[in-house]
């Protein structure tokens, strides 16, 4: 908790975690509930998995009771689509995968995890649902409901010993309801200090305080039975949960910007841990770009710079998965939100288009407020980076740099030149200015500022999109459907490629220069196609149909990426229309923005088999629901190669009866007509000997040992006709002798040379067999190798759907 780092993390549902709940009966293990229909018990210090039980439906909400110690209630949304509380039981069963049996409790109750309740020692369960209050009394089984018609009810709980309950209400109000065991009326206490719907209720774990949550950004203690409150006022956005210790000593607070903010009871916050920032205005939501900056790369700090709270940057580091700072760019206080019928919408300030040197010593920032009433406000800002406070400061300001909507912001790129830093800006009223930096020390101090050094325009057409060549010595402006070429220095026009061939209407969105080996081409996207230019030959090189959304460049290499209006990706060298590679439908919601970064360790690039375009970035992007994502390899498979090479391997081994026998069932290990190996006699006690001294972990079963054991032990029928006809001629060469000891002698000597020449040629086929086994295990792996190759030749890549970092 002091350091605020991620000591544990566990993996192992399957889909969205919906609960997190620690076993009130061990503080050492906690229960979790997914989507996936199961809930895991947990050993967290460990990280090890100790059980899953299988209920069967997708588990919304889990509750344990410390009265119950082998029961658990969840919130499922059973066949007929309506949401039960049901209990489940794991008493007296074992295994690691457990599958439960769920008893229903209370019907037609909410998935949301605040709209329920259990009442002390599980006496009652509360649940809310709109504008209904139902309570349900475990022992006797019958129930009360409360109807508030005008009113509805957005969270209850329920207090730790008194039979009390309290529900947070759209209004701002609080409901304190007693006497709920009693004949009599219910009575109920309204505590009132929110002017917005209360977003969630807690009671200490004694039961003295009531914590309370909502959109003013203030977390509010009750006294419990007096009028007493006290207020952390500021906590930075709305609060949308809280959550006690155990012990009551510390409070968990969740915000929708992804933040959980840790204080002590005296109102003090001692740990923040931050995610990346959600965007959470409702003038941004209801774009079509909650992200508007997009995604960059900050070079100095190599991390992700993005939008983040209203007027702020947030940098974010991909590496470590880690929130690092925000920075208050339009230096504004967050308003809370106001009811419609009381007042207008409040309308923010935001950050539009950002923009970072070659080296990271200077950022560029556009904002731009509209509110539809009044003139659109419009600054740009220009902030240098303070080595010594490690931080962005404001440099220059530029009031209206242009009359209307800003579509481009973008520095010159310096290869090695002692050149003043340089930006441009285009926009709708039909002009790009170049922005310089200058001297302007005067007598009191020495200090530098940015002007506007040129202004260009062509046929008084708007200005969508401007960048600059990889060495900054050309500058290319999209105005309508005539992309322009201009010298940076002079603003001298060089060129112009005209796309007449597309709609009439469809002009350039996006224009990128290609880089490394292809910076002599200049890509374009439209709303209906992506073509590439070669600057050189000022042609047209190929343009193919494309609904393109976001167009992206590697910096490490010449690959981009190109994501469609329906979310297809297309990964693709600015040389060749044929796709490196491409994956239909990404994500089911549509793609606002992304990036090629960086990948930390680049000395490890050739020893990974990843992809080409994959070895130096990582492309990520988001999604129009703030969802970050990346492209994960899958699992390695076992290719042909891989086989190729594990038979070689096993080729080498020593010979055993295991490998003999692996030889004679496996098919494809030799050929159909290859001659069998024969053995007579002795070879036989000599396999029982291999066998006897082969550890008994690598054999096989006896069974299938046994009849290919019995095959090597019986001698064919060509062996035993020429054992015949050598037994023939020895018996009339007996015949020829007089003497019998000289003929047993002569036996004796045909025996011996008899069994020597018959061993001689059994050693002659063995190597015979051995040479056509080898031969044969080569063109194998010939063939095996060809095949390989025709496997690389194809383009499509084993990447698979992304995992939410976020």
């Amino acid at each position: 908790m002091s350091s605020g780092e991620c000591v544990q993390e566990l993996t192992g549902h399957k889909d969205f975690i919906t609960g997190v709940k620690v076993n009130p009966h061990n503080q050492f293990q906690a229960f979790t509930s997914s989507l996936d229909k199961t809930v895991k018990v947990w050993d967290y210090p460990d990280g090890k998995l100790l059980k899953t039980f299988s209920v069967g439906y997708p588990v919304h909400a889990l509750y344990l009771l410390k009265e119950e110690e082998d029961t658990g209630y969840a919130v499922i949304r059973g066949k007929d689509g309506v949401f039960n509380l049901v209990q489940f039981s794991w008493t007296n069963k074992k295994g690691h995968t457990i599958k439960v049996e769920t008893k229903e409790v209370l019907r037609h109750v909410s998935r949301h995890e605040k709209h329920l309740a259990f009442g002390p020692e599980g006496s009652f369960i509360a649940s809310v649902t709109r504008n209904k209050l139902t309570v349900l009394f475990t022992k006797s089984g019958k129930m009360k409901e409360f109807e508030r018609p005008k009113n509805e009810f957005q969270c209850v709980t329920c207090h730790p010993t008194d039979a009390c309950i309290a529900t947070g209400m759209q209004d701002g109000k609080i409901f304190l309801w007693r006497g709920l065991f009693q004949k009599k009326e219910v009575v109920r206490t309204i505590y009132h200090w929110h002017t917005l719907p209360v977003g969630d209720l807690t009671f200490s774990p004694e039961g003295t305080y009531l914590m309370s949550v909502g959109q003013e950004c203030v977390l509010v203690l009750w006294q419990y039975n007096t009028e007493k409150k006290d207020f952390l006022p500021r906590m930075g956005s709305p609060l949308c949960y809280i959550s006690s210790s155990p012990d009551g000593s510390l409070l968990a607070v969740s915000q929708v910007e992804n933040v959980v903010q840790i204080v002590t009871r005296s109102n003090k916050v001692v740990q923040v841990f931050q995610g990346l920032t959600r965007v959470h205005i409702p003038q941004l939501i209801r774009s079509t770009n909650p992200v508007p900056t997009g995604l960059q790369l900050d070079p100095r700090s190599h991390t992700l710079v993005l939008n983040g709270r209203p007027g702020h940057l947030q940098w974010y580091n991909l590496h470590t998965d880690r929130h690092l700072y925000n920075l208050d760019i339009v230096w504004q206080n967050f308003v809370s939100s106001r009811r419609p019928w009381e007042a207008p919408e409040v309308i923010y300030t935001e950050i539009e288009r950002t923009a970072f040197d070659q080296k990271g010593d200077w950022l560029a920032t556009l904002e731009r407020r509209a509110d539809g009433m009044m003139a659109e406000e419009i600054k740009l800002k220009l902030w240098s980076f303070n080595k010594e406070k490690q931080s962005f400061e404001l440099n220059t300001t530029v009031d209206c740099p242009h009359q209307g909507k800003v579509n481009a912001l973008v520095f010159q790129p310096h290869s090695g030149a002692d050149l003043p830093p340089t930006a441009v800006s285009a926009g709708d009223d039909g002009k790009f200015k170049t922005w310089t930096l200058i001297d302007d020390t005067d007598i009191y101090r020495e200090n530098v500022c940015w002007t506007c050094d040129s202004v260009g325009t062509y046929r008084d057409l708007a200005a969508k999109d401007a960048t600059f060549s990889e060495d900054g010595s050309l500058l290319a402006v999209a105005f309508g459907q005539t992309l322009t070429i201009w010298d940076p220095y002079t603003l001298d026009l060089k060129t112009t490629f005209c796309h007449t061939f597309c709609a009439e209407k469809d002009s350039i969105r996006q224009a990128r220069f290609g880089l490394g080996s292809s910076c002599h081409y200049l890509i374009t996207t439209t709303s209906s196609n992506l073509n590439v230019w070669n600057i050189l030959s000022c042609s047209l090189l190929w343009t193919v149909s494309c609904e393109c959304a976001v167009l992206v460049a590697d910096p490490l290499s010449e690959y981009m990426a190109v994501f469609s209006s329906t979310s297809d990706l297309t990964v693709f060298k600015p040389s060749s229309p044929e796709p490196v590679y491409a994956h239909n439908k990404v994500v089911q919601s549509s793609v606002v923005a992304a990036i090629f970064f960086p990948k930390q360790d680049q000395g490890a690039e050739e020893q990974t088999d990843e992809a080409p375009w994959q070895k130096r970035s990582e492309l990520y992007f988001m999604t129009y629901d703030q969802d970050l994502l990346t492209l994960q390899k899958d699992a390695p498979q076992q290719t042909r190669k891989d086989l190729t090479e594990m038979e070689v391997l096993e080729s080498n081994l020593p010979p055993t009866p295991f490998s003999m026998y692996l030889s004679q069932v496996r098919p494809g290990r030799q050929e159909e007509d290859s001659p069998a190996l024969v053995q007579h006699g002795t070879p036989g006690s000599v396999a029982i000997q291999q066998m006897l001294q082969t550890p008994a972990h690598v054999l096989p079963p006896v069974s299938t040992l046994c009849q290919s054991f019995l095959q090597m032990l019986l001698i064919s029928k060509s062996s035993a006709e020429r054992q015949d006809d050598e037994d023939m001629e020895s018996e009339s060469d007996e015949e020829e002798k007089n003497n019998q000891s000289e003929t047993s002698d002569s036996e004796m000597e045909e025996d011996d040379q008899a069994t020597t020449v018959k061993q001689s040629t059994s050693q002659s086929e063995k190597d015979n067999l051995s040479h056509d086994q080898t031969s044969n295990q080569s063109d194998s792996g010939k063939i095996h190798l060809k095949d390989t190759e025709d496997l690389s030749s194809v383009k499509s890549s084993d990447l698979s759907w992304m995992k939410s970092i976020f």
